[in-house]
C-alpha cells in the first residue's frame, strides 16, 4: 500500500529539546543516522543513509513539527528510499505523536544504485554515504530556501497521513 502510515510515538515530550537541537524551527538539517539516536529505533538507524530534518512550528494547535526524511538503503532492490518519520510535539498539553511514512509515492523518493558502486561500497562498508539527487546542495539552511521536491512531497504526506489518523 502506498504511502502508509504508521504509529510510532515519541518516547516523551521532553524529546521536543534533542530534536530542537538537532534542527531548530524553521530550519533544515542534513544528518548522519548517528544524530537520530535514541530517537529513531536503532535497527531502523542501521539501514539509513542520511536524513534531511525539518523543523516547522503550527500556531493552531501550538506545536512544534519535525520530519526526519530518512535515506533507508534498499540492498535487495539495489535503491535507496526516503522513508520519513513525523514528530509533532503538542506544547498546550505537552504531549508528543508520531510516525513513519512508509512506501511513498511521491515522484524522486527512490534512487537506484548501480551495481558496481554497491558492490564496492557494500565490501568497504562506506555505503551510508551514498550522494544523493533528492538532498539539497547544502546541509543546512531555512525551510524557504530548501528546493527539493520530493523533500517538500515527503514532508506535506506524512503530516497529510497523520492529520487522518490522530
Amino acid at each position: 500500500m502506498k504511502n502508509k502510515f504508521s504509529r510510532h510515538d515519541p518516547a516523551s515530550y521532553g524529546d521536543l529539546g534533542k530534536w530542537s537541537s538537532i534542527c531548530p524551527e524553521g530550519e533544515y538539517r542534513v544528518v548522519p543516522p548517528e544524530k537520530l539516536s535514541g530517537l529513531l529505533p536503532n535497527a531502523f538507524l542501521q539501514k539509513i543513509n542520511s536524513a534531511l530534518v525539518i523543523a516547522s512550528a503550527s500556531a493552531s494547535p501550538p506545536a512544534t513539527v519535525f520530519l526526519a526524511n530518512t535515506n533507508r538503503i534498499d540492498r535487495p532492490s539495489k535503491s535507496i528510499d526516503q522513508e520519513p518519520y513525523l514528530a509533532v510535539f503538542f506544547h498546550s498539553v505537552s504531549a508528543a505523536s508520531g510516525g513513519f511514512v512508509h512506501h511513498g509515492g511521491w515522484s524522486g523518493r527512490t534512487t537506484k544504485m548501480e551495481n558496481d558502486f554497491i558492490e564496492a561500497v557494500h565490501s568497504s562498508g562506506i555505503d551510508v554515504r551514498y550522494p544523493l539527487e533528492e538532498m539539497p546542495p547544502f546541509n543546512s539552511g531555512p525551510i524557504d530556501t530548501l528546493k527539493v521536491n520530493s523533500q517538500h512531497e515527503a514532508y506535506w504526506t506524512a503530516v497529510y497521513k497523520f492529520q487522518k489518523i490522530k
